[in-house]
């Protein structure tokens, strides 16, 4: 149980000296815009660069039957003159 323990420390230990060497390190703009360009290449490339024929989307119009009421079973309000 205790050398687990002292596994764990040690690893945390190291990927905190990681964090903060990582941390300390200045790169110039042109670095990160060239690093910014390749993950938005990299990002998208399935998408432009597929072997699979584009599809077709083609829309079609949907019929629906108009809704039947039947008026002896709904009340339909009508205006009177009381109401107004």
């Amino acid at each position: 149980m205790a050398q687990s323990w002292i596994a764990i420390f040690f690893i945390l230990l190291a990927i905190a000296q990681l964090y903060q060497s990582i941390k300390s390190i200045d790169l110039p703009l042109p670095v990160y815009l060239v690093l910014g360009t390749a993950l938005a290449i990299a990002s998208n490339a399935r998408g432009q660069f597929s072997f699979a024929p584009p599809q077709k989307v083609t829309l079609q119009e949907i019929h629906t039957p108009d809704p039947i009421i039947d008026s002896g079973s709904t009340n339909i309000l009508t205006p009177t003159e009381d109401l107004q």
